[in-house]
């Protein structure tokens, strides 16, 4: 039990000075029960005093003995029944840990009080406030912070690498370009890519004409005529223009069928064929030796831990920017979402809940052990100071309250006697 020292002081010295009057109380009963009895015989009304004085130092007593019994023996008699809290502190132990949970921790209170303050809006709304989620930010970026400070560089890198390796391997490209192709190429795209391939050849002739020209002039025998390169030039130019009339003019053309093969026959390959998916494999393992790769996730966590780092610095880079807008439009998003909120609330209901229902036991058991584990004068002393000063009051109440009720009997009795 550990408990302010100056707090702890204040406290004590409440509470000698709430002991202090009470004891005093008593006294003053004691000295006024003397002197009335000494003028009781000569004096009706000393009687009266006298009756009051006894029923006060009665009273007071009495409640001396209650209140000392709770903490201590009282005189130092081992009285039975008494020294309440030190001897009977383990069961006391026990017995607040199954007020607490049966009383506290169970699905009735902790379902009625979720309810009560709308947890889920209330946390939505506090997360949303750019005070609040800035706030969050810096304590979450701060213990990352501390956290990349402490962990080996080499561990994290190696961690980074072989995570990146297991989604490259995992991942299988092959099939996905096939199914992307298989997408784009449906309907009657197959055939527009044809004639946007010839096209695009007869644009290539046309606008490369002269290089085209002075290639045949350097492949051509020396022994033809010149006039040839012109000839042969336009014979290509013709025959794709006239390929692409054809094609373009004729739904049934063979070309367009070969080619519909073609196409189909390559993405079926990307999806299934077992060589190209060995080749696929083959050449990511190459790719994941190559150093670029193991440089880039050295780099990847430089720069992850300088960012986390410079924190709070004068860097370019802040982490918190980015966490804090994240946890506002995490705030938002639910406060705008009924569903959201309403899904929200239902697991954080049924979380509270299970956590009662299993765990309700192990906070009782915490707190009987905890307190098991106090020292039994040391537990005393400090629960004394803790209520103490306010138990003093019973004692001052008892010296009234007696003192009235012996007035009271007093005078009833001697107006029976009159």
């Amino acid at each position: 039990m550990n408990i302010n020292p100056h707090l702890e002081a204040n406290r004590q010295s409440d509470l000698r000075r709430m002991k202090f009057l009470a004891t005093s109380l008593l006294v003053v009963a004691a000295l006024i029960f003397i002197v009335a009895s000494a003028f009781e015989d000569q004096y009706v009304w000393a009687g009266f005093i006298r009756a009051t004085a006894e029923a006060s130092m009665v009273g007071a007593i009495a409640d001396w003995f209650a209140v000392t019994a709770l903490f201590r023996y009282p005189l130092g008699l081992k009285i039975p029944h008494t020294a309440i809290v030190p001897t009977r502190k383990d069961s006391i132990g026990r017995i607040l840990g199954h007020f607490v949970r049966t009383n506290f921790l169970n699905s009735e209170v902790i379902s009625g009080k979720l309810k009560s303050i709308d947890v889920t809006r209330s946390l939505a709304r506090w997360l949303s406030q750019p005070d609040n989620s800035a706030m969050l930010a810096n304590y979450v970026a701060v213990g990352l912070a501390g956290v990349v400070q402490v962990v080996k560089d080499e561990e994290i890198q190696g961690l980074i690498e072989q995570n990146i390796a297991a989604r490259i391997r995992a991942t299988k490209i092959a099939p996905i370009v096939g199914q992307i192709l298989s997408l784009v190429m449906s309907g009657n795209r197959q055939q527009e890519l044809l004639e946007g391939v010839l096209k695009v050849g007869s644009t290539f002739l046309d606008e490369n004409g002269d290089v085209i020209k002075k290639r045949i002039s350097e492949e051509r025998p020396w022994w033809l005529p010149k006039n040839v390169d012109n000839l042969i030039y336009q014979k290509i130019v013709d025959a794709n223009n006239r390929t692409l009339h054809e094609v373009s003019n004729n739904p049934n053309h063979p070309l367009r069928e070969r080619f519909n093969q073609t196409i189909t026959r390559f993405i079926d390959d990307l999806k299934h064929s077992p060589e190209v998916l060995a080749k696929e494999e083959a050449f990511k393992e190459d790719f994941l030796q190559n150093p670029v790769v193991q440089d880039f996730s050295n780099s990847l966590w430089r720069d992850i831990k300088a960012a986390l780092l410079n924190t709070g610095s004068d860097s370019d880079v802040d982490v918190r920017k980015p966490i804090q807008e994240g946890i506002s439009r995490f705030g938002k998003t639910i406060l705008e979402n009924d569903d959201l909120l309403k899904k929200i609330d239902r697991w954080v209901h049924e979380a509270a809940l299970y956590l009662v229902e299993e765990y309700g036991h192990e906070v009782e058991q915490l707190i009987a052990q905890t307190i098991s584990k106090w020292d039994a004068e040391e537990t005393s002393r400090k629960i004394e100071l803790q209520v103490g000063k306010d138990l003093q009051y019973i004692r001052i109440n008892g010296t009234v309250v007696g003192g009235l009720v012996g007035l009271l009997i007093h005078t009833v009795s001697f107006l029976m006697k009159g």
